[in-house]
């Protein structure tokens, strides 16, 4: 008997009773309720699944414009802002990005918080790298399992020559363990509310722009200045949660993120300007932009996160210096009514 007297087939049933009527989110709340109570690779899995068709065929609200707030400074200004958690609200989250592209919030995780994410990322990596030689801890653990309802590209394993660590990039909807974990880290920072409140309506999450990474250094490599929205798109309203697990940037061993302080929301032109790629800002632009706004190296501690949009022009940071790997996981949000359907949007 569960807590209430509500057991876990009971919730099960309510939940496709809650799916067979169209009320997602009511079926989704007595799934995780579930398996709260009994967890079980089988229900993660179907959380997954059930997320990513409702994202599908949900409706979008009608668009709605977010409520403008003054700056917090000039744009341009000489910094990204930073605050303690106990200050992040959607006013501080618009106020940063709006005059100076980004936010910082420092120790939003707690450091068991951020090793257990560091552990887990390893097993997602190691299941899908490596399945029979790294079985999940728990048998019932769906450490990687590909979800009937995405599509697209795999995970991404790749190795540069001279370098020992393969760098790794894998969907987190690719790891529904993962996902229902980081699923509840967002619910209980408060997340989902006050992403409500930054856009004006309820967020979707992308299947495609949430992901694990395990980066290592890009020895004699490049890394292009862009912004997201040359991918994501203009007409959108978003916002990316990355989370660092890894003390990066600035004179930290693992590589952190060059970005441009700049306020203006626009998308900059691509494969001019000495660009190496069709997708990136050239430098010999972003030199130019670099004489009215500042680039800073921000150094990130375990646990701090930086929230950004698309029009954000940023860089992996590539130093001489970097040796260790870093360890962190992105998350893309949008407002509800603008999510891009190739970006696959999973109701949150």
């Amino acid at each position: 008997m569960s807590v209430a007297g509500v057991t876990p087939d009971a919730l099960l049933a309510q939940a496709l009773a809650f799916r067979e009527q169209g009320d997602w989110a009511q079926a989704l709340a007595a799934l995780t309720r579930a398996n709260i109570q009994r967890p079980s690779a089988d229900v993660q899995q179907q959380l997954i699944d059930w997320r990513i068709e409702a994202g599908r065929s949900m409706p979008a609200p009608p668009e709605s414009a977010p409520p403008v707030t003054a700056p917090l400074g000039a744009v341009g200004s000489v910094g990204i802002p930073e605050i303690a958690p106990s200050e992040l609200s959607a006013a501080r989250v618009r106020e940063a990005v709006y005059s100076s592209g980004a936010l910082i919030v420092r120790g939003l995780l707690e450091p068991p918080t951020v090793e257990t994410l560091r552990q887990q990322i390893e097993r997602v990596v190691g299941a899908r790298e490596n399945p029979d030689v790294f079985p999940p801890v728990e048998p019932q653990a769906a450490w990687y399992v590909r979800s009937p309802e995405a599509w697209g590209a795999p995970s991404q394993f790749f190795r540069r020559p001279g370098q020992t660590v393969e760098s790794s990039s894998i969907w987190v909807a690719d790891s529904p363990r993962m996902a229902c974990e980081l699923l509840a880290l967002y619910e209980s920072l408060g997340l989902p509310a006050l992403l409500a409140s930054y856009f004006g309506e309820p967020a979707r999450l992308s299947v495609k722009k949430w992901v694990l990474r395990k980066m290592a250094p890009k020895k004699n490599g490049n890394a292009g200045w862009h912004q997201d929205g040359r991918f994501l798109g203009e007409d959108i309203r978003s916002l990316n949660l990355w989370l660092a697990l890894s003390d990066c940037g600035g004179d930290a061993p693992a590589p952190g993120m060059d970005l441009l302080v700049d306020g203006p929301r626009e998308i900059h032109p691509t494969g001019t300007d000495g660009a190496w790629f069709d997708w990136t800002v050239g430098p010999e632009r972003v030199a130019r932009l670099a004489t009215e706004a500042s680039i800073v190296q921000p150094r990130f501690a375990p646990g701090d996160a930086l929230l950004f949009d698309q029009y954000s022009l940023h860089r992996t940071a590539l130093e001489d210096h970097h040796s260790a790997v870093r360890y962190a996981i992105e998350a893309w949000f949008f407002a509800a009514s603008t999510a891009p359907a190739r970006q696959q949007p999973l109701f949150i």
